[in-house]
């Protein structure tokens, strides 16, 4: 997400977030649930996921997106599911 973007988040704004921690870089369903601005620096935000542990991340901001989502901005963390679910594909056409 863009750094202006990103200084516009609300509180219960909806977004799309990569769980840095998940290994896959599962894309999930989010709600910024906490914004702690900094002035003219990047802001703090926090983002729920809405998924059954439901935990609150504070992700960096170019593992968030916002809904509805645009193609047109790069993402490589989307770039690798895609990469991967094409190989998927080939692998169970090839097989």
């Amino acid at each position: 997400m863009i750094a202006l973007y990103w200084n516009a988040l609300r509180a219960g704004d909806r977004v799309a977030v990569h769980d840095d921690l998940d290994a896959d870089l599962t894309m999930y369903d989010g709600v910024v649930r906490l914004v702690q601005t900094h002035g003219h620096e990047a802001h703090d935000v926090g983002i729920r996921l809405e998924r059954p542990d439901s935990k609150t991340l504070r992700p960096r901001r170019q593992a968030v997106h916002l809904l509805p989502l645009d193609r047109r901005l790069p993402c490589w963390r989307c770039d690798v599911i895609a990469a991967s679910g094409t190989e998927r594909a080939g692998k169970l056409v090839a097989a």
